[in-house]
């Protein structure tokens, strides 16, 4: 009696499973059009964190800034504020996002302009992971499915981008942060975890991505057309500076050698620390048509600031700590006109 019960039932549980599949898919399909097209603003609450009521009511801003972690750290922290506090007479909305690349920048970037009307644009670059950003790299050999699924399927559905960011808060890896930030000694153990992750892939991951080696060379070419769509959304006669943050390797020998231990190999450990390594010299060449483009890149003066005493990076994480963005908002100024 149970067993017929349970047939006739079976229809119309297959049914409702079917229907619900096609709505969660019909209602993905939908959320990743109103994503890309930016008609809510899915960053609010990241940019209501960055800027005060009055930066983002402002309409004629000076500097629009967009960029990733880098450039959305904590406050106190912060290049973009401190810029702001030595030139109070200088507007700044800094809509920077953590975890988000130029094709996430681009489905929002036109709204920002038109909102903000700035004078200026900065746009951050990070060549640590910028070129990973706009193309995953996965492994059905390394990496377990579900990773793999997510970095494949993210390439072509950008919403997927913010799912994962808006899930990084209940991670593990936010609480782990904790102590990886908070110590200037260095140790295997509290190293950052993507940074192993990428190490894992491949050992010469950030020599290769710096000197633009495969699989590298074709993601470059994406991201270049990515830089291409930003460019040509913004006016003409709006100056547009990219900033370039180095990958601590390049900054000093003692980074290399912390990665060294994490398994990292640098074969062209001279050339990616020389001023114009191939990743930015092919993009300051590509890029040379857009007269209002103004490359800006601090490796230098890291290299010179950076000492035993006087670290820019975290130990245990390739951002850069309050010296850095010391160093970094001190020679934005003089680089953008503000001394």
């Amino acid at each position: 009696m149970v067993k017929l019960q349970a047939m006739k039932f079976l229809p119309k549980i297959k049914k409702f499973i079917r229907n619900a599949i096609i709505i969660m898919v019909l209602s993905f399909l939908l959320f990743e059009v109103l994503y890309r097209h930016s008609v809510i603003d899915f960053y609010k609450a990241e940019t209501s964190h960055l800027n005060s009521e009055a930066d983002l009511s402002n309409t004629a801003v000076d500097f629009l800034v967009f960029g990733d972690s880098f450039s959305a750290t904590a406050k106190s922290i912060n290049y973009i504020d401190k810029l702001r506090a030595n030139n109070p007479n200088v507007s700044f909305v800094n809509v920077s996002v953590p975890g988000i690349g130029i094709r996430q920048v681009n489905t929002f970037a036109s709204s920002k302009i038109n909102q903000h009307n700035p004078k200026a644009i900065i746009y951050q670059i990070y060549v640590g992971n910028d070129l990973t950003d706009v193309d995953h790299l996965w492994s059905w050999e390394k990496f377990s499915i579900t990773r793999n699924l997510y970095w494949a399927v993210s390439d072509y559905f950008l919403s997927l981008a913010y799912f994962n960011h808006k899930a990084a808060a209940f991670s593990p890896r936010v609480n782990s942060r904790t102590y990886t930030m908070a110590t200037n000694v260095f140790k295997e153990e509290y190293y950052d975890q993507r940074t192993k992750r990428f190490l894992y892939f491949d050992a010469a991951y950030f020599n290769n991505t710096l000197m633009l080696k495969e699989p590298f060379t074709s993601r470059y070419d994406i991201w270049l057309d990515e830089m291409h769509t930003f460019l040509e959304t913004v006016p003409n006669d709006i100056p547009v500076y990219l900033v370039w943050i180095p990958h601590c390797s390049q900054v000093s020998s003692y980074y290399k050698d912390n990665l060294n231990q994490l398994g990292a190999a640098f074969p062209d450990e001279i050339k990616i620390q020389e001023s114009n390594y191939p990743f930015f010299a092919k993009a300051t060449k590509d890029l040379q048509a857009y007269t209002n483009v103004i490359q800006i890149n601090p490796l230098s003066v890291f290299q010179v600031n950076d000492t035993f005493d006087h670290r820019l990076y975290f130990a245990n994480d390739p951002h850069i700590n309050n010296n850095g963005n010391v160093v970094l908002s001190d020679f934005l100024e003089s680089e953008i006109g503000l001394e």
